[in-house]
């Protein structure tokens, strides 16, 4: 026996077994000293763990090295954990040193969720969502970001600060174009969409049918790879293919469904509902819905919806892209997908179809501030290869997939509804958890495909990756936008370098949107979020910053992609022939030029007067911070060189002034709405019932005003 090697003493046994611990019940003995009485009855292997001691907690625990938590894990992973010990552990790991910054620290979640509030007090008055508000905020609740951006308080601020009604009535005749749009003033019954099947479908050759076939695999497919295309192929190209479509509703729906899909690539969609080839072949897939939901759930039904789902994001038909996705994840959760569960045989298909899912899902409920059907505390899925999906070694579908996770865990602890009981300080380590998590996806794309980097198409050969690059950075951007907002609203008015950084971050975001329209393709067949939902966003958010800060050193660029954005909404009215009539939006950049153009008039008649007003707001907006000169470096002609520009000198925003509503904490809710024109123009505000009170009362912490 090697004399060197140390023995260890024996350490005794845990006097309850695992299972009778697991079960929380009394362990008794039996005459075998090796099992208890409970594990004889239910013939199952009885076993005591190694008891282990209970660590006590010492007031020199806050001198512990920082990487403390870690050695104890280490130390401690040849010997199976407890779950107590587990919980004992974590606990450990989160006593770390005060000096650490605040997003590194561990810091503890409210235990209880807003229904537990409800539960133990019934007189707990609920918080709600406000079910017809349209493209205007409310007055007392602001979300963190979307189209109702403009309270009515807000409007008649503005109203006054530019001495007429002209952002009033571009408002009100928008809202006008957005409930017609939608069918908000006609009855059901004469709505174009409906889910009929047609007296007489609509015929196309093979020929075309493989035409339309190929369009979809080469264009929509390597964005969302749930198909398995030999298989599909070799049913829709085979003797029996009528005879499947006639057996099978759910075959027939994906068929026409993917046949719709690739004719928009081969011009025949339309921006308008109930119009074109591709609609009509849609139709038929509409027809079919109830057949597929029906009968018994299955992979091939799930994969129908997908398909009409995916169709459906586009102008034509938005009303109902969210209630297929819905009804997806629906099946996919019934299936067992989630868990890895394939009765079907076909395990890289059912692996496939739930990740494109979960995507859709994720996002359109992080968009429409929904609680996602699929738990993510419940998904055993492995994540397949895609290998269509991966364009010059950057895997977008994996990338969408950590994307999704990300936005679900924001959802959950920043804006739903239990996200409000947080007080100010754990908002503040949860925004900086999910910007940390958000710049560590971005460093894992490559750099021709990374947002935040110049956009190159030299980069991109074909047209599918090059939409890929814009997406990707359109769901960076608007997650930044997010978080930089909600950020603002915990600040309120008050100076801090947060607020700063914040401010920069907003800006840039919206500069880098409306400086990216240039290369959307605007076709019928795009999501209507990417070609109109981000960049009236972005127009929005620097049309505050001009009309609040006329005679800052960075107007004079705002205004110049002010009048980008406004160009591009003429462009896509022109290309949806005027099925979009986005050239409304126009008006926004001419208001604000006229406004900054009619301060600078003043200030030349009443110099003095108006240096001494701009500089009493500045110093009001953000006391102990000076007004920064202006930047000539920074000024450019041309409003696509702010990306490089920004990079070499940052825009000075110290003594931008950007208002924000004061109000506690938790009267903040809503979501970036930048995924679907449905939770754009027909936003849902959250209406969070003002003042919730319960025992113990609120965190005065929490409180901005």
């Amino acid at each position: 026996m090697d004399q060197n090697k140390t023995v260890s003493p024996r350490r005794p046994l845990a006097s309850t077994c695992d299972e009778c611990r697991a079960r929380k019940v009394r362990c008794p003995k039996s005459s075998d000293p090796l099992s208890c009485i409970h594990c004889i009855k239910r013939k199952v292997p009885c076993n005591f763990s190694v008891h282990k001691r209970r660590i006590r907690q010492t007031t020199g625990a806050s001198t512990a090295p920082k990487d403390a938590p870690a050695q104890v894990v280490s130390a401690s992973s040849k010997e199976k954990f407890t779950p107590l010990v587990e919980s004992r552990v974590l606990e450990a790991s989160r006593a770390l040193p005060e000096q650490q910054h605040h997003h590194d620290q561990q810091i503890p979640q409210s235990s209880k969720l807003y229904i537990d509030r409800l539960l133990e007090d019934r007189n707990t008055r609920g918080r709600r969502q406000i079910e017809d508000s349209i493209l205007k905020a409310n007055d007392n609740y602001v979300g963190s970001s979307g189209l109702a951006f403009f309270s009515e308080q807000r409007i008649a601020s503005i109203t006054e600060r530019l001495g007429h009604n002209r952002l009033r009535e571009s408002i009100e005749s928008l809202a006008t174009v957005i409930h017609t749009r939608m069918n908000r003033n006609v009855n059901a019954s004469d709505s174009v969409i409906n889910f009929d099947r047609p007296t007489s479908p609509v015929q196309i050759s093979d020929e075309t049918a493989k035409l339309y076939i190929e369009a979809y695999f080469n264009h929509v497919h390597p964005v969302h790879p749930f198909l398995d295309r030999r298989d599909f192929e070799a049913q829709t190209v085979g003797a029996d293919r009528e005879q499947l479509l006639k057996r099978s509703p759910a075959f027939n729906a994906l068929y026409n469904s993917v046949l719709a899909l690739g004719c928009q690539y081969q011009d025949g969609g339309t921006f308008d509902p109930g119009k074109g080839t591709a609609w009509q072949l849609y139709q038929i897939s509409l027809g079919l819905l109830t057949d597929i939901l029906v009968p018994k759930e299955a992979l091939l039904n799930m994969q129908a919806i997908i398909s009409m789902a995916i169709f459906a994001h586009n102008s034509s038909c938005l009303q109902i892209g969210n209630m297929l996705t819905a009804e997806a994840a629906r099946i996919a959760q019934l299936l067992g997908f989630n868990k890895a569960t394939c009765q079907e045989g076909n395990e890289p298909a059912c692996h496939r179809t739930f990740w494109v899912i979960y995507v859709l899902e994720k996002t359109m409920c992080f968009a429409c501030s929904k609680a996602s059907i699929l738990s993510d505390f419940d998904i055993g899925c492995p994540i397949p290869e895609a290998p269509e999906a991966v364009f010059e070694g950057f895997d977008w579908f994996f990338t969408m997939a950590r994307f999704s996770r990300l936005i679900s865990r924001a959802y959950e602890s920043l804006f739903s509804i239990s996200a409000t009981l947080n007080t100010t300080k754990i908002m503040y380590a949860n925004i900086d958890r999910i910007s940390d998590e958000l710049e560590h996806w971005r460093l894992s794309i490559p750099a021709s495909f990374r947002p935040g980097e110049p956009f190159q198409m030299k980069h991109f050969p074909d047209h599918v990756s090059m939409t890929v690059a814009m997406r990707i950075r359109y769901h960076y951007e608007s997650v930044v936008i997010a978080l930089s907002r909600m950020t603002l609203h915990i600040e309120g008015e008050t100076s801090s370098q947060r607020r700063s950084v914040s401010k920069n971050k907003l800006m840039i975001a919206a500069r880098t949107v409306i400086e990216l329209t240039r290369y959307i393709d605007t076709e019928a067949h795009a999501p209507i979020w990417f070609i109109d939902s981000m960049p009236l966003s972005a127009l929005f958010i620097l049309f505050d910053f001009v009309v609040h800060n006329p005679t800052h050193p960075e107007t004079k660029s705002n205004l110049s992609l002010l009048g980008v954005a406004a160009g591009y909404f003429c462009r896509l009215e022109y290309s949806s022939r005027g099925s979009l009539p986005s050239s409304l939006l126009s008006d926004f950049a001419g208001i604000a030029r006229q406004y900054v153009d009619d301060f600078e008039a003043n200030k030349n008649f009443h110099p003095r007067e108006s240096e001494m007003d701009v500089e009493a707001l500045s110093v009001l907006l953000n006391p102990g911070i000076e007004v920064q000169p202006e930047n000539p470096s920074y000024a450019v002609d041309s409003p696509f060189a702010l990306n490089e520009a920004s990079a070499l000198s940052p825009p000075s925003v110290e003594s931008l002034s950007y208002p924000i509503n004061n109000m506690p904490l938790s009267m903040v809710g809503g979501l970036p709405e930048h995924l679907d024109i449905v939770d754009f123009f027909d936003n849902i505000m959250v209406d969070y019932q003002w003042p919730v009170e319960w025992e113990g009362g609120l965190d005065h912490s929490m409180s901005l005003g």
